[in-house]
């Protein structure tokens, strides 16, 4: 036993090391013997296996940006609902005038600008705590946490613009983008 711990030593083999080892001895074992003894069921089985890992991967990244998408809309939605309020109940009164317009635009406006910073500044947060350990592993790994930072941030994105597809014929519908009547 000790010589075996003395070889590991000299061989500066960390966990990691092994185990990665360890896998790759079994996965080559595992392909020879489908190769020689199983006639390649193994083989046609295990792009099933990979496919839904790959799967079960993006859909655990998809869940991570949600998270932080959802934090920040949650956080975001109270100012952006009681803005929805205050224009459809102005824009639902018969008596309208350019000077209310006028005011609940600057109103809009001032508010909607809070809101995407306040969202912004949110989600910011949720990305950062996200990827901390992805950002500190990419100066000893080169690809795969940057490839996992992109995948996140292509979430991020298409979760907004999902978002932004919902609201842009909500916010455009209020009267202060229509004439005055």
């Amino acid at each position: 036993m000790y010589l075996f711990k003395n070889l590991l030593s000299k061989l500066d083999l960390s966990k990691e090391k092994v185990i990665s080892l360890v896998l790759t001895f079994v996965l080559t074992l595992l392909i020879f013997l489908d190769s020689n003894y199983f006639d390649h069921i193994l083989l046609t089985s295990t792009y099933v296996f990979s496919i839904t890992f790959l799967v079960i991967v993006l859909i655990a990244i998809m869940l991570v940006a949600g998270h932080a998408i959802y934090k920040s809309a949650i956080h975001a939605s109270v100012g952006f609902g009681v803005l929805i309020f205050l224009a459809q109940t102005y824009c639902a009164l018969d008596t309208k005038t350019s000077d209310g317009i006028a005011s609940l635009n600057t109103l809009w406006t001032i508010g909607f600008v809070f809101i995407l910073y306040e969202f912004f500044n949110k989600l910011q947060e949720a990305y950062k705590a996200h990827t901390k350990p992805l950002r500190e592993d990419i100066k000893t790994k080169k690809w795969e946490p940057l490839l996992l930072m992109v995948i996140y941030s292509i979430f991020i994105v298409g979760y907004i613009s999902l978002i932004s597809k919902v609201l842009t014929p909500i916010v455009l519908d209020l009267c202060i983008y229509k004439s005055v009547t």
